[in-house]
């Protein structure tokens, strides 16, 4: 580990560092919604943490604490701009740490998505999830860091359809919050060479290695690849751009559920200009619903278009999978011209499950498999 990156850990974990020499920074950390209503059945709670400066920065630490502990923490995901960046992430007494540090200034002032937080809560009291802790570092001329902690909190609240609410058990941003003691992760190694805990043995190990050195995909944690996760469209989309290895520049997209902060926004654009992706309206993209295989062969044929890749006749033999006629008469073509060349292959059970949601493992394979045929 390099002495900047230390100095910068040092400055995000040790919270008596003395800041009193530090102007006030101006960072506005705010929650993409405030109140949160959980239908009758639900349990699922999601929200994104956003981050806003009037100045440049290297990294930043919060502290996210739930008003009670029936509020279960499940999953954090960094934005793809920040997967690459030295992390931390802990929890200690209910309470959430995480951060993500550089050893430069390069976060500009704009406002930008941080990360998506998980929680599930099953009661029908009200509960709040509030931030509780942060600071964001900068480093000077120097190399010398500095941590300000004087962003205000916010509190997200969560109420039940149909109850009348209840106690939410007191603010959870109330008193002093005792900070963990955070290990810091290795910096040593770039990310595309460090180990995921979750893929050891898996069927597809290897080529989830590969596609990480590649560029085409990063974990959701440092350690975590989440190999059975479903690839949303804007994932798709995401790795065939990055696998294109064109120039994404910044562009507007004519879809109103993809904005401009969003990690994937231009390489939706980039897919809808080349033909690669449509939208399931003029207006909308559905960025965040699943893609199915059938679905994925249709994105990867128009992109070998786009690419004036020859394609293969399509195969006859995949007619023979018993749920053949499930494929969608849209992507029938697409899809045997995938099986033809060994991208999309049938189950065991005899099945090509054209419908089924595409998991990360899977489209690792499917982009391994590619790589191979495109360079034939």
């Amino acid at each position: 580990m390099n002495k900047i990156t230390k100095k910068l850990f040092s400055a995000a974990v040790i919270v008596c560092l003395s800041i009193s020499s530090v102007a006030a920074y101006a960072a506005q950390i705010t929650p993409s919604s405030a109140s949160i209503t959980l239908g009758k059945n639900d349990r699922e709670i999601s929200f994104d943490i956003y981050l806003e400066t009037d100045s440049a920065y290297a990294g930043a630490e919060f502290g996210i604490k739930p008003s009670q502990s029936d509020v279960e923490f499940k999953s954090l995901v960094l934005s793809d701009e920040l997967q690459n960046e030295s992390k931390v992430q802990t929890i200690k007494d209910g309470c959430l740490y995480f951060g993500f540090f550089s050893n430069t200034n390069k976060y500009s002032t704009e406002k930008k998505k941080i990360a998506t937080l998980n929680y599930t809560y099953s009661g029908s009291g009200t509960r709040t999830i509030a931030l509780v802790d942060s600071k964001i570092v900068t480093v000077d001329e120097t190399n010398k860091t500095s941590g300000d902690t004087s962003s205000n909190p916010f509190t997200v609240s969560i109420t039940r359809q149909g109850t009348s609410g209840g106690s939410s058990g007191g603010s959870s941003s109330g008193g002093s919050v005792r900070k963990p003691d955070v290990t810091l992760p290795d910096t040593s190694q770039t990310y595309s060479d460090r180990k995921f805990t979750d893929i050891n043995g898996h069927w597809a190990e290897n080529d989830i290695y590969s596609g990480v050195k590649n560029g085409l995909f990063t974990g959701i944690s440092d350690t975590i690849f989440d190999p059975d996760g479903t690839v949303t469209r804007a994932m798709a989309v995401t790795v065939l751009g990055r696998f294109s290895k064109d120039e994404i520049v910044a562009s507007n997209t004519e879809f109103s559920d993809v904005t401009a902060e969003k990690y994937y926004a231009n390489y939706v654009s980039w897919g809808a200009e080349n033909g690669v992706v449509k939208g399931i309206s003029e207006t909308e993209f559905a960025p965040e619903s699943a893609v199915t295989r059938e679905q994925i062969s249709a994105m990867i044929v128009r992109y070998l278009n786009y690419k004036e890749i020859p394609l293969p006749t399509g195969s006859e033999e995949i007619k023979e999978h018993s749920d053949y006629e499930q494929i969608s008469d849209y992507a029938k073509e697409d899809m045997s011209i995938c099986y033809e060349m060994g991208l999309i292959k049938g189950h065991d059970s005899g099945l090509i499950e054209p419908n089924g949601n595409l998991t990360r493992a899977q489209l690792a394979s499917i982009m391994a498999r590619l790589s191979n045929y495109s360079e034939k």
